[in-house]
């Protein structure tokens, strides 16, 4: 029974261990992940595109965006 209480506290000092070595390491660094997508979070790339009205392509069997005529004949 020694043995095993000794196994169970040898592994949680390894844990321990890796968590503050990680740890240490991201401080080091400076790099956090929230500081680093606030910097490459771009908001106008997630607003999304519009297409307009849709129309149902029965060949491709998917909604592909309307054919906008522009010009002095449309």
């Amino acid at each position: 029974m020694p043995h095993l209480i000794a196994v169970v506290l040898i592994g949680a000092g390894i844990v321990a261990g890796v968590k503050w070595i990680a740890r240490e390491v991201a401080r080091a660094t400076g790099v956090d992940a929230s500081q680093e997508e606030m910097v490459s979070n771009d908001p106008l790339a997630t607003v999304p595109k519009d297409l307009g009205s849709l129309v149902w392509d029965a060949d491709a069997g998917v909604y592909r965006p309307a054919v906008r005529r522009t010009g002095p004949f449309a």
